[in-house]
């Protein structure tokens, strides 16, 4: 893997909404959106660290082999899009239980 991927929920309107908003801001193509659910994303997932098991979320996977989900996931996803998306890096500085209670709370609603 030579650059980051998104793996989203391919089934959830709002997820869909995310991907197209990431697609529409990642001009340099530096971001690949998968779908959790298409064979690709099911052999990634299947490749997924144990710790991750269970989280239903959007992740990050680096061509580290550094995985993200939830809040983790998202402000480093808008460190990829052109400006003035990376400023929402700064989130990192709320401490990331608070950052999840929120993005727990709007996945709730999610369809």
């Amino acid at each position: 893997m030579t650059q980051p991927i998104v793996l989203f929920d391919d089934d959830c309107v709002k997820c869909r909404r995310w991907a197209r908003f990431i697609e529409a801001r990642n001009d340099s193509f530096n971001v690949r959106l998968i779908g959790q659910n298409t064979l690709e994303g099911q052999l990634i997932i299947d490749k997924m660290p144990d710790s991750f098991a269970g989280i239903d979320s959007v992740f990050l996977l680096l061509p580290e082999d550094d995985w993200y989900a939830k809040s983790s996931a998202i402000w480093r996803i808008c460190r990829f899009l052109r400006f003035p998306w990376p400023i929402a890096s700064i989130l990192a500085l709320i401490p990331w239980p608070i950052r999840d209670l929120a993005y727990d709370r709007y996945a709730r609603q999610r369809n």
